[in-house]
């Protein structure tokens, strides 16, 4: 449900801004307020899961951002489009911030890891909402009419989805604050503010990029997120065997790779189907890293789980944070392609740091 309401957001994204007249810059301000107020959002979404569990606040934000979704489809101007983006990104980090607890909580009662296999179910929702939207492109279906029947139609599922979840289900929400990442946290903070900083940056330019210097039809843009979504998704169901035969650094460096590679392929070619097959490489290159850091802040030696998760998250909000604006306004000086090369910055850096972190499993 979380990755549908994503899907469809980013792959409308270049039909949003063509009908505001947005340049990279505006687009850019408007997915950092999504990421800002989702980041802003997690001392409240911690706090109302510690106390109602994270069944109720899980909804609440699903429909909060659904809400948002709808409203984005009759923004008149950039600043109501502010406010939709605002709106959406509280609904996403509350519903982020609950959905995660549940899936700690899960993992303690059956003893089975299954964050990667969860974080899996996000991404093939994106792939869902990303298909939705570029077959509503296709067949000429508008914004006016495609997000209000999604949203509803996400609502309803919501409604009748939640009350199947476990209730009272609070574990591991203290870890739903801001914290600095110091001493032994600071490199595996570095490497998730890479990764977090490739997968917003992917998600939410690919189909920008498509639709701007390559020159796709809305449709084939849409695409990039459907290709992205889907090889993430395949990948993180075998995430947690790759992280156990490799190790954390084995893991890394070829992260990193794959994403250089995808990264390249598309922004040298500038061709259709080059760029779908980066941008399905940058999916697989994000895929299962993201899960295997949270882990390891959790179990570092000496400090407690609680402040390791909250460290990591932080570093990652904050790369996801700062795509937007980074990517947005130096596309205005150089171009959207030579902005994007960024995710090929970050994805040699996990390459170079990611071994320094050892065999951890």
């Amino acid at each position: 449900m979380l990755g549908a309401i994503d899907g469809v957001w980013v792959a409308r994204l270049p039909a949003l801004k063509h009908k505001l007249s947005l340049d990279n810059g505006r687009l850019g301000i408007v997915i950092f307020a999504v990421s800002a107020v989702a980041t802003l959002s997690l001392p409240l979404a911690g706090w109302l899961a510690a106390r109602r569990g994270s069944r109720g606040p899980a909804a609440v934000g699903l429909i909060l951002a659904s809400g948002a979704l709808a409203g984005a489809a009759f923004v008149p101007s950039f600043a109501p489009m502010l406010l939709v983006a605002c709106g959406l990104g509280s609904g996403v980090g509350i519903a982020d911030v609950s959905l995660n607890a549940h899936g700690v909580e899960l993992e303690r009662r059956t003893g089975r890891h299954l964050l990667s296999p969860l974080h899996a179910a996000w991404s093939f929702g994106l792939l869902g909402g990303s298909a939705v939207t570029a077959v509503s492109a296709a067949v000429g279906v508008g914004l006016q009419a495609e997000l209000p029947a999604v949203a509803t139609a996400l609502v309803l599922i919501t409604l009748v989805a939640a009350p199947r979840m476990l209730p009272g289900t609070a574990a591991g929400v203290e870890t739903a604050h801001l914290a600095l990442p110091r001493g032994p946290l600071a490199l595996p903070a570095v490497l998730m503010f890479c990764a977090f900083f490739v997968e917003s940056a992917a998600m939410s330019w690919s189909a920008v990029f498509l639709s701007g210097p390559v020159g796709a039809s809305a449709a084939v843009a849409a695409g990039a997120v459907v290709a992205y979504a889907a090889a993430m998704g395949v990948a993180r169901l075998f995430g947690d065997r790759l992280l156990a035969r490799w190790g954390f650094g084995g893991l890394a460096q070829r992260s990193g790779m794959v994403t250089c590679v995808g990264t390249l392929l598309a922004i040298l070619t500038r061709s259709t189907v080059p760029a779908l097959i980066g941008f399905a490489l940058v999916g697989v290159g994000c895929a299962a890293i993201v899960p295997a850091l949270f882990r390891i802040g959790a179990a570092m030696p000496g400090i407690s789980q609680s402040a390791g998760v909250a460290a990591i998250a932080t570093a990652g909000y904050t790369g996801g944070l700062l795509n937007g604006p980074t990517i947005g306004f130096v596309a205005r000086g150089v171009g959207l392609s030579a902005a994007l090369g960024l995710l090929a910055v970050a994805g040699a850096v996990i390459v170079v740091l990611g071994p320094r972190l050892g065999s951890r499993a």
